[in-house]
């Protein structure tokens, strides 16, 4: 198998993506987070929907989210 240069590593900027975000919400508690994430814009209608859907969970009185 032949490797071949990559121009764009999807990969390594998820995992910078990833750290970046974990790094600025790592002490943040529950409510924090879902404030922070309703704060970001996002544009693809999909995502939106998540992010509203993740808000309305409810949340248990020690901070954690109960799943159903």
């Amino acid at each position: 198998m032949n490797k071949t240069e990559k121009e764009f590593d999807a990969v390594a900027m998820m995992r910078s993506v990833r750290d970046r975000i974990s790094a600025e919400i790592e002490d943040m508690i529950l409510e924090e987070e879902l404030e922070w994430l309703a704060s970001q814009k996002i544009d693809d209608p999909f995502l939106r929907r998540l992010r509203d859907r993740a808000a309305q969970q409810p949340v248990a009185r020690d901070g954690t989210s109960r799943r159903r």
